[in-house]
This record gives C-alpha cells, sequence and structure tokens, in this order.
C-alpha cells in the first residue's frame, strides 16, 4: 500500500468516526427524554412514561445513526426518521403491555 492509499484511507476511518460513536448533541438527549416523559406520562402515567422512555431513547442509542440522532434537536424531522421514531414508540408500548 502506497503513501497516498494509506492517507486516503485513514481519511476515510477518521471521518467515519463521528458516525460510529453515535454521540447526541449536547443536551439533545435529555431534552429528548424529558419531552418523551411529559407527554407519556398523561396517558401511560410517570413510572410506565419513564420506562417507554428509557427504552425509546435506548433503542435510539442501538438503532438509529449520528446523523439520525442530530437531526432530533431540528423543528420538523424528515419523513423517514418520524416513521422510525414511529416503529420504536410501538416497540416500546408493546414491551409495557400496551396503553394506559
Amino acid at each position: 500500500m502506497d503513501r497516498f492509499q494509506r492517507v486516503a484511507l485513514a481519511t476515510l476511518l477518521l471521518a467515519s468516526l463521528p458516525a460510529l460513536a453515535k454521540d447526541w448533541p449536547p443536551g439533545v438527549r435529555d431534552t429528548f427524554q424529558q419531552s418523551c416523559v411529559n407527554s407519556a406520562g398523561q396517558p401511560l402515567g410517570k413510572d410506565r412514561a419513564q420506562q417507554y422512555c428509557k427504552c425509546t431513547v435506548s433503542s435510539i442509542d442501538r438503532d438509529f445513526s449520528a446523523s439520525e440522532i442530530a437531526a432530533l434537536e431540528k423543528a420538523e424531522l424528515p419523513e423517514p426518521l418520524v416513521k422510525r421514531l414511529q416503529q420504536v414508540s410501538q416497540q416500546c408500548l408493546e414491551q409495557l403491555g400496551g396503553q394506559g
């Protein structure tokens, strides 16, 4: 492997690190979880809402890319991201045994 190929490979690997890290932008994870608990608290009750939101955040941590996580702080979410969030929501509700 010549020097150019090594540099190109290193550049590609370094560029992929943020995508692999799946870090939430500062404050977004806490804001997302608190908003989730606030909105789910009425239909689920406080304890179940906290379980549901913990499940949701864990699923996002595990399954969403860094760019998808970063998009969560935008006012208007892209339709594919909305659908993925709906799937996560449904899975977490099923784990809790449904609503109410």
